[in-house]
């Protein structure tokens, strides 16, 4: 997930933004390739949690009834939890480091450390130069890097079974002795600096930077998890080498393994290794409060004469967290939106190249309303209206247009199909061992039980149109979004800020 918004396939775009966020991936690196025992930071099985009680009498859903026997949890001698997923489908095993907090934690003068510190451990270790795991990863076809975000970061191995035991002691050396070369540290902070430059370059990547600005003005999130030109600018190697002192200890910690992994041998092995890691009392980073922006909408103009024409649009709003029971009906509701969109702004007024709507799955969550490519973003704020007042009128998208005078139908009638679509790619997000691991540790940070990811397909089949109804009338209708319009300063003209300060079927 990408704090921007991704251009998205045309109308449906909620699972791809849904799953990128819980791959954690805002940006992504693969390298070229003891004290007393701290209390478990979430519920483990056998210790008493109330997981799947609500179902009471009918019992858990099927799909977490046949997956709870998978798992297997341990506690290594430092403290450090892990959660093991046996996984027999393939022949691939996967490890996350995940380190709680995110970028979020830290000040937006040192935001892009946490990303930058990672990507440099895994260049190299005080057993094992840059050169040597480069040329095993090659050898393995095997990988190893890091993921950052807002709430978390992970540093991960992924390889064939066979090659496990030899590359988990080189990953697991990295995580414990990383050598910190400043040849390596260099390289890395040029990259992350050439980056940030290239999305600076790039129209719709600037709408999202202008955008995250303005909306996480004074929140933790402000924080970026890429960093900023400033802030990369001012980073040392000692500052990467502070971060690894004050995050990488067992108790800001967690792994989530998934192969077909034998847990004893598996727990013999971390053990070995990441059981050197020092037992820290530190507090774990509080969670970052919810995103509010009290007020009427607003509306930031940024002139972008490189655009040659061409608008952008991007609106944002608070929106619930995975641990709401508001999530899933947004949810719902943002993609039936986003077909609206995609009906009315493009195919009807033919106002933009693609239109989106979606919601993330951050702690502190928010959602986005879209518009790429757009001549127009004044005027087609309009078009926005006019598809947000169907949905708020209680209609969508008719599953079937010819059975409609006017190509719309209740959201009861479309509901089914939403849900079919949203089930069927939360299952295919299940595909790989590095995608079950990212949502297993997403469960972890935005739930607090590893297992809750399992009853997401009940949750979807469970939402009613009235919920649907009443989450957008709460976090979209009720709302306060702010927008950001990126254009040439013609484009910008007709782009008028009183327009852009509700819906008008709510003002």
């Amino acid at each position: 997930m990408k704090s921007s918004c991704a251009v998205p396939s045309a109308g449906r775009n909620l699972m791809a933004a849904f799953l990128a966020t819980v791959t954690f991936v805002l940006s992504v690196s693969c390298a070229t390739p003891s004290a007393a025992k701290p209390s478990a930071p979430f519920p483990l099985a056998g210790e008493g949690s109330s997981f799947g009680s609500s179902y009471g009498k009918s019992g858990l859903p099927a799909f977490a009834k046949a997956n709870l026997g998978s798992f297997a949890t341990f506690t290594l001698s430092n403290g450090l939890p892990v959660i093991l997923k046996k996984n027999s489908a393939n022949k691939i095993q996967h490890v996350s480091l995940v380190v709680r907090g995110g970028s979020a934690a830290v000040s937006e003068a040192r935001a892009g450390y946490e990303a930058v510190a990672l990507k440099t451990m895994a260049r190299g270790s005080a057993q094992h130069s840059y050169e040597d795991i480069q040329a095993l990863l090659d050898e393995t076809s095997s990988a190893i890097g890091s993921a950052s975000s807002f709430d978390s970061s992970t540093y991960y191995l992924t390889t064939l079974d066979k090659y496990f035991s030899k590359l988990l002691p080189v990953w697991a050396d990295t995580v414990t002795e990383p050598s910190f070369r400043p040849e390596d540290f260099d390289k890395v902070l040029s990259e992350a600096k050439m980056t940030l430059q290239s999305k600076e370059q790039d129209p719709w990547a600037k709408t999202g930077l202008k955008m995250n600005e303005i909306f996480f003005s004074g929140h933790p999130y402000a924080a970026s998890p890429d960093g900023t030109l400033e802030s990369l600018d001012a980073m040392k190697i000692g500052d990467a080498k502070a971060w690894y002192a004050s995050r990488v200890a067992a108790s800001e910690l967690f792994v989530v393994a998934v192969g077909d992994f034998d847990s004893g041998a598996l727990r013999a092995q971390l053990e070995a290794t990441l059981g050197k890691l020092p037992a820290s009392a530190a507090a774990l980073p509080p969670a970052p409060p919810p995103l509010a922006r009290p007020g009427p909408g607003s509306l930031a103009k940024i002139e972008f004469p490189a655009s040659r024409g061409m608008g952008y649009l991007r609106g944002d709003f608070a929106a619930p967290p995975p641990s709401s029971p508001d999530f899933m009906p947004l949810n719902l509701g943002m993609q039936l939106l986003s077909d609206l969109l995609f009906n009315i702004v493009r195919d009807k007024h033919g106002a933009v190249y693609t239109p989106s709507s979606y919601i993330r799955a951050f702690q502190a969550n928010y959602g986005s309303i879209c518009l790429f490519k757009t001549k127009i973003p004044g005027p087609a704020k309009a078009f926005i209206d006019e598809a947000v007042a169907v949905l708020a009128s209680g209609r969508a998208v008719a599953p079937d247009p010819e059975k409609s005078a006017d190509g719309f139908a209740p959201i009861a009638e479309a509901l089914d199909a939403a849900k079919a679509e949203y089930v069927n790619a939360l299952y295919e997000s299940q595909a790989t061992n590095s995608a079950i691991a990212a949502s297993i540790a997403q469960s972890v940070i935005t739930r607090g039980d590893y297992r809750d990811y399992l009853l997401d397909a009940d949750r979807i089949e469970a939402v009613t149109p009235e919920q649907v109804s009443a989450a957008l009338d709460t976090w979209l209708l009720k709302g306060s979004i702010a927008w950001a319009a990126l254009g040439s300063a013609d484009v910008l003209i007709g782009a008028q800020e009183v327009d852009f300060e509700g819906f008008a079927s709510a003002r």
